[in-house]
């Protein structure tokens, strides 16, 4: 069962812990009616057949288990080519299933092919990737949800011009695109050239997007068990039900309250473990789009890992502005590795001997844990029994369905980004898209017009 598997400690974002500086559980029960209503109101429009990611769980994933049948082990490396939601889902599942190194070393297991994550447009990195596909035997998975995304869209050309001085007659069995399922250029691209192309359902935002073919199909094609991901969502979905109340929210809930009454407006996702930076990285965005709408009020998502962040961000979060609140995430089973008793006879040293390093490594979570409790920094524990691509599928869905209730709490779309669409259009104006003129005029007349003070002048 998913609660059996994904624990959460809210004990320390109570002001019985913490102080002043927490929540108090009158606060709650006075706050419950609205919270309620407004989950109540998720709920309904749900079954009105809106918000369809809540429903992703419970499609059978025909189409991207019979694509990745068809193309598993045949190539190697795979090249994904996607940018926000379009890439973060699938480095998330993969470094966290896979080895704590996979970011640099980018090996899907033991016997998996090398995958490459493109999800920007630095030359070096483009470069590197060309250099390594042409070495190899490239498949390339170019996703975007509108088929418009430049940065996608320029790294495609560059790895179509590749692949067709290679393979001239066999390019196009070396490409599959994910992207929405009637319009754009990707999708009249895929249908022009016979080319494999799966949709994006409609509705579905790209960080919302995880458990459709953008993330699944990329896992599915080094290995990953996508069913049982899929089982996982749909195991918390239930276990958010069955419950007296719902996890995520009373997280929405504890999170607002503490951001508007205690100024508490920076949360950080706080892994233990090495494997979890990437789904870190996917709730940072997850947060920042969906909830950044408002000037006055909008949280800022931050991430760190312990150890290694005890020793560059701790002393902030301790003695600097109490407007954090801090998202440890642990990990109950690890591998085990013994620190050896090899004779040093120091007491400095010694009582580490004969130990492992993933006591340590709690031990440390739980000093950390405690300074900040100590120190009246609200701060909770989310407890994974074990890294299996059903628990992340719960982690995924818990997230996914605690960011939609902070919309409602701050007033704003948590489904929607305009802010982003206008760096978008600059961009394509100073790229010489002609409909854009406009806008690559209008950012001249600013940087002409911009007092200039630099260094060397």
């Amino acid at each position: 069962m998913m609660k059996e598997r994904i624990r959460i400690d809210f004990s320390n974002l109570l002001s019985d812990a913490v102080g002043e500086e927490g929540l108090d559980l009158a606060d709650w029960e006075r706050g419950r009616p609205r919270a309620e209503r407004i989950l109540w109101q998720l709920q309904k429009e749900r079954a009105e057949g809106k918000h369809p990611f809540l429903d992703l769980p419970y499609r059978r994933p025909d189409e991207v288990l019979r694509v990745a049948e068809g193309l598993r082990g045949k190539f190697d490396p795979l090249v994904i080519l996607g940018i926000g939601g379009s890439s973060l889902g699938a480095q998330a599942i993969m470094e966290a299933l896979f080895h704590p190194f996979f970011r640099f070393q980018r090996k899907a297991g033991d016997g998996g092919p090398e995958v490459l994550i493109l999800d920007n447009v630095d030359p070096g990195s483009v470069s590197y990737a060309l250099k390594r596909a042409n070495r190899g035997d490239p498949l390339i998975l170019a996703i975007s949800k509108s088929g418009t995304t430049v940065e996608t869209l320029s790294q495609l050309l560059a790895f179509l011009d590749l692949l067709r001085k290679r393979w001239p007659k066999g390019w196009k069995e070396r490409v599959v695109v994910i992207t929405d399922p009637e319009r754009g250029p990707l999708r009249r691209f895929a249908e022009k050239e016979g080319i494999k192309a799966l949709p994006v359902p409609p509705g579905v935002g790209g960080r919302f997007s995880v458990m459709t073919a953008v993330g699944l199909l990329p896992a599915a094609l080094v290995g990953v068990d996508v069913e049982e991901l899929l089982l996982g969502a749909v195991e918390m979905d239930r276990a958010m039900k069955e419950e007296g109340w719902n996890p995520s929210l009373f997280s929405a809930f504890a999170h607002y309250y503490l951001h508007v009454q205690k100024g508490k407006g920076n949360w950080v996702t706080l892994p233990y473990s090495d494997s979890l930076r990437g789904i870190s990285a996917w709730r940072r965005q997850l947060i920042g789009e969906s909830l950044g709408k408002k000037r006055d009020l909008a949280p800022t998502p931050l991430t760190a890992v312990g150890t290694t962040d005890q020793h560059s961000q701790l002393q902030l979060w301790l003695d600097g502005p109490r407007d954090k609140v801090i998202a440890f995430l642990t990990i109950e089973a690890h591998p085990e590795v013994s620190i050896p008793d090899v004779g040093w006879e120091d007491e400095d040293v010694s009582y580490l001997q004969g130990k492992d390093f993933a006591s340590l490594l709690e031990a440390e979570r739980k000093a950390t844990e405690f300074a900040l409790t100590k120190g009246g920094c609200p701060n909770y524990t989310i407890f994974l029994k074990e890294l299996t691509a059903s628990v992340l599928g719960g982690l995924f869905y818990l997230w996914e369905v605690e960011v939609a209730l902070c919309g409602s709490f701050y007033g704003v779309n948590p489904f929607d980004q305009p802010a982003v669409e206008e760096g978008k259009k600059v961009t394509k104006g100073l790229m010489g898209k002609g409909d854009m003129r406009g806008k690559r005029e209008e950012w001249e007349s600013w940087w002409k017009g911009r007092r200039s003070w630099r260094w060397p002048g």
